[in-house]
């Protein structure tokens, strides 16, 4: 495009300004939760440390695809106007230049305010937007509008996007294509109504002008390109979410149980007990019930997956083996970080320095100990006793991250996750669930030489299994079958006309 051309764009789009103006009362995302957009934050690099390292980009970079794409900027959300309009499959670059956000398009540049938002300068022709230079390769890209923020230190993203769309890019991120097309429709049912109830609530998203994130903070989004099997499980679920006396439920899921699923308030004490949300057997004919250490290691040392739903997954059992010293270096890393990250999960009965205290030093470990578990197996509060004190950790996210089987923290060799069927794992990031038992070795003096985790389950533990889904669905379950054994007493119910989503 030549400057003359440039500036031809720029004016017919400033002159038609006063025409889209009047025609969009709030240029601001579509109101919610009646509409039909759901606004989500997206990861320049998952799995960060902070929130910064994960949500802001330094700058970017993208091209749209589909159509032209007008850009809109101000000093708020609700002062919006149109700057200008650009061409389709042109990269259109964003960056930052001492705090001021410059946008660049063919060799030119210009600066915008606080907040920009992209959209289709034709309704009628949808664009894409496909994030060019992104430290997440082979993004598929993303629909509806992205709306930026100028934090000062980079750019928050946003992407509005239409709540079929939205499904369409969750569905394959967080199950596989090729389940079974009853346990996909599960699936569907149960995203479409976390993200509903999560679009009403006040959530942490709210104040960066969303609603949930995309990563597995929330639900994994557009992490995998759409598919038609799972679009079709999208579609033949349309509107249909699950409620419980009239209310929908928090439909949480997670990948793997170890052959039960567990109560929301032994895995999360700081929430209420739901009759939705207990724990449940996923066996049969087994009844999962452990009463002892004795029988939770018997339980989690049982390699055989007869009559286990979720025994297709690599996870269903799994094992670690950590010397002294790994566990030693280990600890000396993650108890402090979690003493400073949740200080309400992390006790010091016995010894002068709580773990997030100057000069604390973890001293020799003597022994690991679980104090309190679910019936289906999770570990719910555990004890560290070392030469130099006592310390209990609880809540299940808490002692995943206290034992990350990785030798960034362990140091010297790979640590090696070994699972039922599969490839080893090297270095996983964090134990895949809190549903294990511990075996000591000692030697001829008592002393600690090492702690072999016999383990279970993949996730949280609270509400669908998906891996169980698949199971029931191969066992000739329908996904209402299913839906209702995962969330027992809840309905399923199609939302009214006005909110269909």
């Amino acid at each position: 495009m030549t400057r003359m051309q440039w500036a031809l764009v720029l004016a017919s789009t400033l002159s038609a300004g006063l025409l889209v103006v009047s025609l969009m009362q709030d240029p601001s995302p579509p109101a919610l939760p009646g509409g039909q957009s759901i606004r989500v934050l997206l990861s320049y690099r998952l799995g960060a440390g902070s929130f910064e390292a994960q949500y802001l980009f330094p700058s970017l970079e993208l091209l749209p695809q589909g159509g032209s794409v007008q850009v809109w900027s101000g000093p708020s959300p609700e002062s919006l106007r149109p700057v200008v309009t650009v061409f389709p499959n042109k990269p259109l670059s964003f960056n930052l230049q001492n705090g001021v956000l410059v946008a660049g398009f063919e060799g030119l540049s210009f600066a915008l305010e606080t907040f920009v938002r992209l959209k289709p300068a034709d309704l009628a022709t949808p664009v894409q937007y496909r994030l060019l230079f992104s430290p997440r390769p082979n993004l598929a890209p993303y629909p509806g509008e992205l709306w930026l923020e100028n934090r000062g230190s980079g750019l928050l993203v946003v992407n509005v996007v239409d709540f079929q769309d939205y499904l369409k890019r969750v569905l394959p991120s967080e199950m596989p294509i090729h389940f079974h097309p009853e346990a996909l429709k599960a699936q569907a049912v149960a995203a479409r109504t976390y993200a509903y109830t999560r679009q009403q609530a006040s959530t942490f998203w709210k104040p960066f002008g969303a609603d949930v994130d995309d990563s597995v903070n929330e639900q994994a989004y557009n992490h995998t390109r759409p598919h038609p099997a799972t679009d079709a499980a999208v579609d033949a679920t349309h509107n249909q979410i699950l409620t419980f006396q009239g209310t929908p439920i928090q439909s949480f899921f997670f990948s793997t149980s170890p052959g039960a699923t567990a109560s929301i308030e032994e895995v999360w004490p700081d929430r209420p007990a739901l009759p939705y949300l207990q724990g449940r057997t996923q066996a049969n004919p087994h009844a999962i019930s452990i009463q002892s250490e004795a029988e939770a290691l018997a339980f989690f040392q049982n390699w055989n997956p007869q009559g286990f739903y979720d025994a297709a997954s690599p996870f269903w059992r799994w094992k670690l083996r950590l010397s002294r010293a790994e566990l030693e270096a280990l600890l000396s890393r993650t108890l402090p970080e979690r003493a400073r990250t949740a200080p309400q999960f992390v006790l010091t009965p016995e010894g002068p320095l709580a773990p997030d205290a100057p000069g604390f030093a973890l001293g020799t470990l003597q022994q690991i100990r679980v104090l309190g578990r679910t019936a289906g197996g999770y570990v719910t509060e555990m004890e560290i006793k070392t030469s130099t004190g006592r310390f209990v950790v609880r809540r299940e996210s808490h002692i995943r991250n206290l034992l990350r089987p990785d030798k960034a923290f362990t140091g010297g060799s790979d640590v090696v996750l070994e699972r039922w069927q599969g490839e080893p794992r090297l270095n996983f990031p964090a134990l895949p669930s809190a549903a294990f038992a511990l075996q000591e070795e000692r030697d001829a003096q008592g002393n600690l030489l090492h702690i072999t985790f016999w383990g279970g389950g993949f996730g949280h533990g609270v509400g669908m299994s998906q891996y169980g889904a698949l199971g029931l669905a191969q066992r000739g379950y329908d996904y209402r079958q299913i839906l209702e054994h995962f969330y027992p007493g809840a309905t399923l119910t199609e939302l009214n006309p006005e909110n269909k989503q």
